[in-house]
């Protein structure tokens, strides 16, 4: 009989296979850095930074490569500029931050320049983890220091202007803010938004001609408003201190607004301030003629006294109220305010003439 030769068993052929495929370990990484060192020397170094800069899946493996690169080109800072922002990428924000610190003193502008706008990012981002107001301050206080680098050197794009607006805001930056406000309005120089926010940023600044300019579009693009914006208009020019337009635009608007009391009445205390004390009590005296109350009459006429009173002018005032009391001579407040102004002025006739008058007058 023929013998047949034993075949092996399944589970003794399955043993070789897999004492085939097994790798230890240390094979393993002996096996990864052969093949990065041969990936360094023999594959064009620009080729493989272009290839990790185009991978988006991938982070982790990115990062094994170009720290593979950095050991074999220290000094190469893109790479570690690739590093820094894969290492943010992926949540390794502590190895971002202390390759960023180095690139930051780069003598490539473009790298400072990268380095700078990737660290404001990161430590942006940073400063909402704090829940300590005092961390936060001093978050802002190094976002504050990259911020103006940022604005003074120009490392925004131009389609970047929304956003660094918005920056100037979060860091109460008023001159950065007022720059990329003018930028903005260069595309939408009738937005009454953004207008506003320009004239009341141009006078906290100084900037009279911008105030100027800008509170004239307030009031031809915001018509509903434009009592708003002449008012406006007036505390600005008494802010800086341009009495002659003051007194154009109060005389303008006394005549010609449909407030014309209000704007009577500052015109009224303009001229207090100025010193012209009979042209404050005439405004005064215009204002109670054509006001209907008697409450409102009299008080215009206590003021167009104290218009004089306020200028030592006391003949002036007294005349004027002696003038007027006949319209008062039943007003009992205006009757004692009289009396204690003549006696207070010297004007002795004039008291001792009401007081009679009061006399005959039935209930006194």
């Amino acid at each position: 009989m023929m013998m047949r030769k034993r075949l092996p068993s399944m589970s003794y052929v399955d043993e070789e296979v897999k004492k085939s495929y097994v790798v230890t370990y240390q094979e393993l990484i002996f096996i990864f850095i052969v093949f990065s060192v041969i990936l360094i020397v023999l594959y064009p170094k620009d080729l493989l930074k272009e290839q990790i800069l185009s991978e988006k899946s991938n982070y982790d493996l990115s990062m094994l490569y170009l720290k593979n690169l950095i050991k074999h080109n220290p000094e190469d800072e893109s790479l570690m500029l690739i590093l820094a922002e894969q290492s943010l990428r992926t949540g390794k924000r502590d190895l971002s931050l202390r390759l960023l610190e180095l690139l930051l003193e780069s003598k490539s502008i473009e790298n400072r320049h990268k380095s700078t706008l990737l660290s404001y990012e990161l430590l942006k981002d940073e400063y909402y983890y704090f829940k300590d107001e005092a961390k936060q301050i001093a978050q802002k206080k190094i976002l504050r220091k990259l911020f103006l680098n940022i604005y003074n050197d120009k490392m925004y794009k131009e389609g970047e202007i929304e956003k660094w607006y918005q920056e100037s805001i979060f860091l109460d930056e008023k001159g950065a803010r007022y720059y990329f406000l003018q930028q903005k309005l260069i595309q939408e120089p009738e937005d009454v938004e953004l207008l506003e926010t320009a004239y009341y940023l141009s006078v906290s600044l100084s900037k009279k001609q911008d105030s100027y300019k800008y509170i004239n579009m307030l009031q031809i693009y915001d018509v509903k408003n434009a009592e708003k914006w002449y008012l406006a208009e007036y505390y600005m020019l008494l802010q800086y201190k341009q009495y002659t337009k003051v007194k154009k635009l109060l005389l303008e608007n006394s005549k010609n607004s449909k407030n014309s009391k209000k704007w009577k009445n500052l015109l009224a205390e303009y001229y207090l301030m100025k010193k012209e004390y009979k042209n404050s009590s005439d405004i005064y005296l215009e204002l109670s003629d054509e006001s209907s109350d008697n409450v409102d009459k009299r008080e215009y006429l206590f003021q167009a006294v104290q218009a004089f009173q306020s200028g030592n002018k006391l003949d002036e005032a007294a005349r004027l109220a002696y003038e007027n009391e006949q319209y008062y001579i039943d007003d009992i407040v205006v009757r004692k305010f009289l009396l204690k102004l003549y006696m207070a002025t010297g004007h002795l006739d004039y008291a001792s003439k009401l007081s009679k008058k009061i006399l005959q007058r039935k209930g006194y």
